[in-house]
């Protein structure tokens, strides 16, 4: 027997043990923890880009490249801050 006979052989009868357990409703509690790590991963990478963003902006109002960090400086200047 070759063995890309037997390798679809393999392949098609995990597929199809993959579908009759998907049918069966025996991998909604997998397809569910998978859906929570995935889920978790995206919302720790918004959390990640959303604190590398403020500190760009914090830099940037410390460099005072920004319009508003300009008026705060003034206005610092002003009360003697």
């Amino acid at each position: 027997m070759t063995p890309l006979i037997l390798y679809s052989i393999i392949f098609a009868f995990f597929a199809v043990a993959a579908g009759a357990a998907y049918a069966s409703g025996v991998l909604d509690p997998v397809i569910g923890e998978i859906a929570k790590y995935v889920l978790k991963a995206k919302a720790e990478a918004e959390v990640q880009g959303l604190k590398t963003q403020g500190l760009q902006e914090g830099q940037d109002f410390r460099r005072e490249e920004v319009p508003g960090s300009k008026q705060a400086a003034e206005a610092g200047d002003k009360f003697g801050l």
